[in-house]
C-alpha cells in the first residue's frame, strides 16, 4: 500500500498572497514557500494556527524543510519571522532567490536606517542559514530526494520535484513556458512522468484571459515614443524590483537613440548584485539616480512610489504579466499530463466566467489528470 501524502494549503489557496503550503512526506514536515499578501492595504499572512490543529505536527519546530520557489513576496514575504520560529528548519533556494530576497527582506529596511541593531544583527544571521540550491541538483532525505528545475517567470525562481514511495511531486511555484527578458523560460527532462503537480495556476478560472506577449515591448515602445518622438521625460513607476529589472533590461535592448535612463536605489542595488552573480543588466546609456539630470528628455525608472526628482515628468505607470495565461496553462498540463494536478495561487473568475481549467481538460480523451481546486486549510490526503 503506497504511503499517503498529505497536503494543505496554509494561504495562496484559492486566492493570491501568502502563498505556503504544508506538505507531508513519510517523516518530513515540509513547507512550500512563506509569503505575504495585501487586501485593503492591511498585510495579512499564513494561518500555521490551522497547522497545529492537524494530527501530523504539534509545533512549527517539527518543520524539516522549507523550499522558496521565488523571491515575489506573495511567496516569499513571511521568511524572515518564520525562519526565527523554525531555527532547526533546512531553507532550500536558487542563489539569484536569495539576493533579491536578502535586499528585500534585510537591505531595504535596515540599510535606510530602519530597525534597532539587535533587531538587525538577528534578522542578518537567518539568512546564513539558506542553503544554495542549483538546478538538477540533487538532494537526499530520510524517505524523499528533491530535484530542481528552472521555472523561468523571474530569475532565479524554481521548480522543486520530490521523489517519494516511487512517485513524482512537483511543485511549480510560479512558472512561464515562454522566454521572459531573463529567462528562456522553464525547463523540465523530457518523458518526466508525474504523479501530482502542485500548481501555481493564477488564471486557472480565467477562460478569455489571453496574455499578450508583446506586452512589455508595447510598453518600452511607449515610453519611447515620448521620450524621443515628443521630447519628453518619462518616471516609469515599477511596481516590482523584478519587473524594475526587466523592464531595464528591454529599455537597454531597444534604446537606439541612447536616450540617458536613470535607475532610483532601489533597484540599481538589486541590480549590482545581479551582476556580480554574471547577470547583465547595464549598458552606457544607464546612470544611478543622483542631482545631475539632464536637460534633455531621459527616462526615469523607479521602485518607490513616493521618489520624485525635481521637474517635469510623465508619470506612466509599468505593468506587465509574467504568469501563464490560460492556454499556455492548459498546454502545460497536457504535457506533463499528471495523474492528479492540485491548482493553487488561484484568483477569482472574472465577471461572466465559468469555466476552469478542469473543464478545458477533460474534454482531451488521452487526459489522465483529476483536478483539485484546494482550499485553505483543507487536508487532502494525496
Amino acid at each position: 500500500m503506497a504511503k499517503e501524502i498529505i497536503f494543505m494549503p496554509l494561504g495562496g489557496g484559492q486566492r493570491v498572497g501568502a502563498s505556503c503550503y504544508y506538505l507531508k512526506l513519510g517523516e518530513n514536515n515540509i513547507l512550500l514557500d512563506a509569503g505575504t499578501g495585501k487586501k485593503d492595504g492591511i498585510i495579512f499572512v499564513p494561518d500555521f494556527h490551522s497547522l497545529l490543529t492537524l494530527p501530523y505536527i504539534e509545533s512549527l519546530g517539527q518543520i524539516n524543510q522549507v523550499y522558496i520557489s521565488h523571491a515575489h513576496a506573495d511567496h516569499v514575504g513571511y521568511l524572515i519571522q518564520l525562519m526565527k520560529e523554525i531555527p532547526k528548519a533546512g531553507v532550500y533556494m536558487t542563489d539569484i532567490t536569495r539576493l533579491l530576497c536578502e535586499y528585500q527582506l534585510y537591505d531595504r529596511q535596515y540599510l535606510s536606517g530602519k530597525g534597532d541593531e539587535t533587531r538587525r544583527l538577528g534578522t542578518l544571521s537567518v539568512f546564513d542559514r539558506i542553503t544554495e540550491v542549483s538546478y538538477m541538483k540533487l538532494l537526499k532525505f530520510s524517505s524523499y530526494a528533491a530535484t530542481f528545475f528552472s521555472a523561468g517567470h523571474i530569475p532565479g525562481a524554481m521548480m522543486t520535484l520530490f521523489r517519494y514511495d516511487k512517485r513524482n511531486i512537483l511543485y511549480t511555484g510560479d512558472y512561464s513556458i515562454d522566454p521572459t527578458p531573463f529567462t528562456d523560460g522553464c525547463m523540465l527532462p523530457k518523458n518526466l512522468n508525474i504523479d501530482i503537480l502542485i500548481m501555481c495556476g493564477l488564471h486557472a478560472r480565467h477562460p478569455g484571459y489571453r496574455k499578450k506577449s508583446d506586452k512589455l515591448f508595447q510598453e518600452v515602445r511607449k515610453v519611447f515614443d515620448f521620450a524621443v518622438r515628443k521630447n519628453i521625460s518619462v518616471r516609469c513607476y515599477v511596481p516590482q524590483l523584478s519587473k524594475g529589472i526587466e523592464f531595464i533590461r528591454m529599455l537597454n535592448r531597444y534604446n537606439e537613440y541612447h536616450v540617458p535612463v536613470y535607475i532610483d536605489p532601489s533597484i540599481m542595488n538589486v541590480v549590482y548584485k545581479m551582476e556580480r552573480l554574471s547577470i547583465p543588466v547595464l549598458n552606457e546609456d544607464n546612470r544611478v539616480t543622483g542631482t545631475d539630470f539632464p536637460t534633455r528628455s531621459h527616462i526615469y525608472v523607479t521602485s518607490d512610489i513616493t521618489s520624485r526628482p525635481m521637474g517635469g515628468y510623465l508619470d506612466i505607470n509599468i505593468d506587465f504579466s509574467l504568469h501563464e495565461d490560460f492556454p499556455q496553462m492548459k498546454k502545460f498540463i497536457k504535457q506533463l499530463n499528471p495523474r492528479q494536478a492540485v491548482v493553487v495561487h488561484c484568483a477569482k473568475p472574472f465577471f461572466g466566467e465559468n469555466t476552469t481549467i478542469e473543464q478545458e481538460i477533460i474534454k482531451d480523451g488521452d487526459c489522465r489528470t483529476q483536478f483539485i481546486f484546494a482550499q485553505e486549510n483543507e487536508i487532502y490526503k494525496l
